[in-house]
């Protein structure tokens, strides 16, 4: 049994945690209270976006719909419920709607999912973890 922490689990924090550092986006609707989050990635990340669906399904505001993007881009993507966690969560990693980074204890599933949104692999076989949205001192808060 995973371990909870208020109304997420360890692992559905963890989720969270890594796609914050990847592709999520944190936002609150102004006049409300709670933030939600928004995972959104292309079609063709369809069964990456489901496992992310499953391990958040209590919380979640939708299940998962393609949309048309810019472009002939198609994006599948959910909403989280508003929650009083990611509310905590924004002003932790959200400075004047910018993100930023602070030392954090990275666990596998963050590390993966943080992968899995917003990393590579380099010609040497190293991976790399895009880090450039993030200023110069945040990016160096990751590495304590």
């Amino acid at each position: 049994m995973d371990n909870t922490v208020g109304s997420l689990t360890q692992l559905q924090r963890s989720v969270i945690v890594g796609s914050i550092l990847g592709d999520g986006y944190l936002r609150r609707i102004p006049g409300r209270n709670d933030a939600f989050m928004e995972f959104n990635h292309a079609l063709s990340q369809k069964e990456y976006v489901d496992w992310k669906y499953d391990i958040l399904f209590n919380i979640v505001h939708n299940s998962p719909k393609e949309r048309k993007g810019n472009g002939k881009r198609k994006a599948y993507r959910f909403f989280t419920k508003q929650l009083p966690e990611l509310t905590k969560l924004m002003h932790t990693f959200y400075v004047e709607k910018r993100k930023i980074a602070l030392p954090l204890k990275l666990d596998p599933v963050i590390l993966a999912v943080w992968y899995m949104d917003d990393g590579s692999m380099c010609r040497s076989a190293d991976i790399y973890l895009n880090s450039q949205q993030f200023d110069m001192e945040s990016q160096m808060n990751l590495l304590k």
